[in-house]
Formats: C-alpha cells, sequence, structure tokens
C-alpha cells in the first residue's frame, strides 16, 4: 500500500481521536499530518505486517499518541516560558531597546554567519524555528544524537566567536530573540 491510501483510510478517524484526547481541531489535524509522516518514515521499524490495516491502524495510533505527547509537552513548555515571565521583562527579552543588548545580538548574528554550515543549519532549526532536536533530526536525515551534537558544537563555537562580549550562559536565550 502506498501512503496516499493510507492518509485517505485513516485521515479522518485519527484527526478525530486526536481531537478527542484535546487537540483543538486545527492542532488535531496538523498533529495527524505529523503522525502519517512519522510513521511512513519509520515503517520499517514495524514488527508486524505493515500492509494489514489492523495492524497499521495500531501503528498509527502509538505513532500519533507520541506525536500528541510530544505536542502537549512543547505547548506547556511554551506557556509556562510566557506566563513565568512578567510582560516588561518579556519585553525587554524579545525587543531589546538598550544599545548594549541590540549591538550583542548583532554580534551574534554575524557570529551565527560565520558557523560551518551544518552547525548554522541546526541552530537556526532549533531555536529560531523552535524544532525539536527529533524533528530536526528526522528533516535532515541524521540521528538525534548528531543534531544534540551539532547544537553543542554550535554553542561552543559561538562562545569561542564572541569572546567576552556575550557569556555563555545567556547565548540559548539571545538565540531565542533573533
Amino acid at each position: 500500500m502506498d501512503l496516499t491510501h493510507f492518509i485517505n483510510a485513516y485521515r479522518g478517524p485519527l484527526i478525530g481521536l486526536l481531537a478527542s484526547w484535546g487537540a483543538p481541531w486545527a492542532d488535531a489535524i496538523e498533529i495527524a499530518q505529523d503522525s502519517f509522516a512519522e510513521a511512513w518514515v519509520r515503517r520499517e521499524s514495524c514488527r508486524e505486517n505493515w500492509d494489514d490495516p489492523e495492524v497499521f491502524g495500531r501503528w498509527l495510533r502509538g505513532v500519533a499518541l507520541n506525536q500528541y505527547r510530544n505536542w502537549v509537552r512543547a505547548r506547556r513548555r511554551r506557556q509556562a516560558r510566557i506566563v513565568t515571565l512578567e510582560p516588561a521583562r518579556l519585553e525587554t527579552i524579545a525587543a531589546p531597546s538598550d544599545p548594549v543588548s541590540s549591538e550583542r545580538l548583532e554580534l551574534l548574528r554575524k557570529a551565527i554567519a560565520r558557523l560551518p554550515a551544518g552547525q548554522r543549519q541546526v541552530i537556526l532549526m532549533h531555536y529560531l524555528e523552535e524544532t525539536s532536536v527529533n524533528e530536526v533530526a528526522a528533516l535532515l536525515s541524521m540521528t538525534p544524537k548528531t543534531v544534540e551534537s551539532r547544537l553543542y558544537q554550535a554553542r561552543r563555537s559561538l562562545r569561542r566567536l564572541l569572546g567576552e562580549s556575550l557569556p555563555a550562559s545567556s547565548i540559548g536565550r539571545f538565540l531565542t530573540c533573533l
């Protein structure tokens, strides 16, 4: 069977299942799409007969459950990040008005441009697009450990390139402000 057949057969029920778990309808549609993509990419790890609709249904439900859990965790992280910050503090982080912060951000942008392509790619995807390590790994066809290693190397390179102009502890925070 091909991917189109699976999507046509299971799209509606899967979206309904995700909505029943508590995902808003628009998010349930997106999670379902992610679930189909993840199931298709990882179909080789299915230990049973992939073409059997019963097997595929169970498999897809498990993949969707994991995608839903990831969505819930990401949503909590984003909400916790916003809720725990005072509005005045959030504004200073999101749009620094003092020239020192603006200068630091410009230095950081230039340092990122000097990173090797692989490191720059994972830094931008992970911090700017708020993509999880697993999603970056899937998109770039590499293991999550490789992505983690490149993120570590990129942060280390940024610290070296920036020297004393930006504290090492604030690189992650400033990356989210770019």
